[in-house]
């Protein structure tokens, strides 16, 4: 993997628009990083016309639950896949894009899923580019400098390099409180999910995502195979996307990398791996 950009680096001057380098600078990182990355539009109308394929209850009828960071950043994908399918999402996302909702917010969201109709969940994790190139930080309205992003993820990576200079992994944590609590887990995610992989990767920053993105498919895994039977209506599908999304600076497409596409039953059992061609 490649990291940032070895062109002339882009002062900053608040957000002034983007050069024709900076973009070139942008999206060679996207694909460098991330090959078979979508530009999100891209995404949703390819997303849309391969599921209307398989059923006619994917679209109108379709209710979308999300599983993306709270990261403010994020919600331009929730509204192109919401406008795409039946016009609401459900959101069972946390820091860094896992699914905090569980097993409680999935059994909700089953009950709002219309019948006949159908359910789409779209989750993983995000990694910005900034107008300079590099991977792990994002530039954003009003402020001079990039900054990181994923701030959780970020976080999570140097617990792990403070963990991994000590030696061992620390237990699951039981947080006393709940104040912080997501990002215990997220820390804990990483570190049993390839932390060692993560901090001895020639780009840290690009390979992080993809180490949470494990972890998030086993949680979501885990949710669906608990939630799904007796919760969503007989008959309808589920359809299963989880990847990386891709936020850039304005003045260019955020993109989506799809790993998983699957079809489901009602019950959580798996129809089609639609990624398989």
């Amino acid at each position: 993997m490649r990291g940032g950009s070895t062109k002339p680096r882009r002062m900053p001057t608040d957000n002034a628009p983007l050069t024709g380098a900076d973009i070139g600078r942008v999206i060679y990182q996207v694909h460098a990083n991330y090959p078979g990355a979508l530009r999100e539009d891209e995404f949703v109308a390819q997303l849309h016309a391969e599921l209307a394929s398989h059923s006619d209850e994917f679209g109108s009828m379709t209710l979308v639950a999300t599983s993306l960071c709270c990261d403010e950043i994020n919600r331009g994908l929730e509204t192109k896949l919401a406008q795409k399918f039946g016009g609401n999402s459900f959101s069972m996302g946390g820091l860094a894009g896992f699914p905090f909702g569980g097993v409680t917010s999935f059994g909700a969201f089953a009950h709002h899923i219309p019948n006949p109709g159908s359910a789409l969940v779209v989750y993983g994790p995000h990694v910005g580019v900034d107008a300079n190139g590099a991977v792990g930080k994002i530039d954003r309205r009003g402020l001079a400098n990039s900054g990181a992003c994923c701030g959780s993820a970020a976080a999570a990576l140097a617990n792990a390099r403070a963990v991994l200079a000590e030696g061992g992994t620390p237990p699951a944590p039981l947080p006393a409180d709940f104040i912080d609590a997501q990002q215990s887990w997220v820390a804990h995610a990483l570190l049993e999910n390839g932390a060692a992989g993560v901090v001895g990767a020639p780009n840290p920053d690009a390979q992080l995502p993809r180490a949470l993105f494990s972890a998030q498919r086993k949680a979501m895994e885990k949710i669906i195979t608990a939630a799904a039977p007796g919760n969503v209506p007989d008959g309808n599908l589920i359809a299963v996307v989880g990847g990386i999304q891709i936020n850039t600076p304005d003045g260019v497409s955020d993109y989506f990398l799809p790993i998983v596409f699957e079809l489901r039953t009602c019950d959580g059992a798996l129809v089609k791996d639609l990624m398989v061609r």
